[in-house]
């Protein structure tokens, strides 16, 4: 590796070189080298004329080999990696948590809706006897029925 290079670009620090490679993130150098090797048949330019991806493939595979067998460039890949995992796990945690606080509130709005239908159900009932009550005492009134049980009716 080029002295202070560090091999490969943004879009290759975001890949994930072990499953480009198809290995285990704690392999050795033989089989990041085997590995390297089978991938690469499968995927050079000369043997995929017709494959235009071939070419960027094979150029990646390159830049994982080179990146994983150089030791300070593998461990700052790693942590890379394993703070990314770390920032996921935590983006993981906050939307279960911002997913229970939905629910809870959605429950409680819930409640609140049902708690208003009720007082709106007593008060349109309270309202409905009302209305009702002051229809019949008109239609009493009206009638001229009045005796002594309703003296109120007559005034």
């Amino acid at each position: 590796m080029a002295a202070g290079k560090v091999p490969g670009s943004k879009e290759l620090m975001q890949m994930d070189l072990y499953g480009l490679l198809g290995i285990e993130a704690d392999a050795g150098q033989r089989e990041i080298k085997k590995a390297y090797r089978q991938k690469a048949l499968t995927c050079h330019p000369d043997k995929n004329p017709d494959n235009p991806r071939a070419a960027e493939l094979f150029h990646q595979l390159s830049q994982a080999l080179e990146i994983l067998t150089d030791g300070a460039a593998r461990a700052a890949y790693d942590k890379l990696r394993k703070a990314k995992e770390a920032a996921a796990k935590r983006t993981q945690q906050l939307d279960d948590k911002r997913k229970k606080v939905k629910l809870d509130l959605e429950a409680r709005e819930r409640e609140a809706q049902a708690r208003v239908t009720e007082e709106e159900e007593v008060l349109v009932a309270q309202t409905l006897e009302q209305e009702v009550n002051l229809v019949w005492n008109a239609k009493l009134i009206h009638m001229g029925i009045v005796c002594s049980r309703y003296p109120s009716l007559g005034k």
